[in-house]
């Protein structure tokens, strides 16, 4: 679909709703719609301009295309608020005469229930759009300020572009995370000394216990041992065995990870899994406390002599399914990691659009509300 998306100010203005309309932008963008942000100054010239076209595909700061072009025109705050009432009417009397295109009256601020615009007296109609509004306890400030029934307001909760606020490389942005209720990082090149069978029998026994799981291992085969391809080979009979094939991911199966990419699945794990049987020192201990990250790793001295208290210990000897107890019992307490996950599944913009956006989009124009 084409769309516009109107606010009174834009990027790289700073405010909540200019962030909200730029992430929801990019995410229409990620979902094939083509998308312009408009200002009063760039929305007259699309209405006026019969002859103005974009400048480039899927560009949000191109030429906008005539009005009568788009699919949909999202108005953000411009109908419940005083900055520019001449261009509130303008979009009323639009909304009239271009009833093809979806018109989505946003609603982030209120003027009628907000004191600090007690002096103004607002005296606008209720547009005849589909309303829409961030919150439920903004739906029913609308609904009583404009007398719509509640449920003619639909309720769209703000996002974020995770994949940004975290800086994703789209390497790491395109892994099939979403669903995945705790995901564990294991940064190690295949060498049978990382251990990483157990790590996958740990996260079977994730699994049994019904959670949703996702098991991360950075490196591929060292190519300084020729037994690497071997080892390599048994643990990916041992996935299929395990039937761990949806929770297992051996991201150097298909080309090495930047440390860009690194970096990210830092941002995006919530604990790291470091069983190994022997080590040196163990680097990525330190690169999981810069980032924050609770750390379960095997009960080796040096591993003490690095942490100290630190971390999770367990010994390499334990049953994995013990093993995957100890991370549950952590997880289930463990309210800072459970509520990103929450905001990741919930609040990505992405995920905003294509479960509530989308289907109004594409809903008859007769769904609209009137007072």
């Amino acid at each position: 679909m084409r769309l516009a998306i109107l606010h009174f100010t834009l990027p790289p203005v700073i405010g909540g709703v200019e962030r909200v309309i730029r992430d929801q932008a990019v995410a229409l963008q990620r979902l094939g719609h083509q998308v312009d942000l408009m200002d009063r100054k760039r929305f007259d010239v699309a209405f006026a301009d019969p002859k103005a076209a974009p400048e480039k595909q899927g560009d949000v700061n191109a030429t906008p295309a005539p009005l009568a072009n788009y699919d949909g025109v999202l108005i953000h705050n411009v109908m419940t608020m005083p900055f520019d009432l001449d261009w509130t009417r303008q979009l009323q009397a639009l909304s009239r005469q271009h009833p093809q295109i979806r018109w989505i009256n946003w609603v982030h601020d209120l003027c009628a229930v907000n004191p600090a615009y007690r002096h103004i007296t607002w005296t606008e109609p209720v547009p005849a759009m589909q309303h829409v509004a961030v919150s439920e306890a903004r739906r029913q400030e609308y609904a009583q300020a404009t007398g719509l029934p509640a449920e003619s307001i639909q309720v769209i909760p703000n996002g974020l572009d995770v994949t940004s606020v975290l800086g994703l490389t789209p390497r790491i942005a395109a892994l099939p995370l979403a669903q995945a209720e705790l995901v564990l990082l294991h940064p190690a090149r295949l060498v049978r000394r990382k251990n990483i069978e157990l790590g996958m029998k740990i996260t079977a026994g994730l699994v049994a216990r019904g959670c949703r799981v996702a098991y991360l291992i950075t490196g591929a085969p060292d190519p300084h041992q020729s037994d690497g391809v071997a080892y390599h080979r048994e643990l990916k009979q041992l996935e299929e065995v395990l039937q761990l094939e949806s929770q297992v991911h051996f991201l150097g199966d298909q080309a090495p990870l930047e440390e860009a990419d690194v970096r990210s699945l830092y941002a995006v794990a919530d604990a790291l899994l470091f069983p190994s049987t022997g080590e040196g020192f163990g680097l990525p201990l330190l690169e999981a406390l810069a980032h924050r990250m609770p750390i379960f790793c095997s009960d080796l001295p040096v591993h003490h002599e690095v942490l100290g208290e630190a971390a999770h210990y367990f010994h390499t000897g334990t049953e994995p399914d013990l093993i995957s107890a100890q991370i549950m019992r952590w997880y289930e307490s463990c309210q800072p990691t459970r509520h990103r996950r929450l905001l990741l599944q919930a609040h990505d913009m992405v995920r905003i659009c294509q479960e509530h956006l989308e289907p109004l989009l594409l809903a008859a124009n007769d769904c609209f509300s009137h007072p």
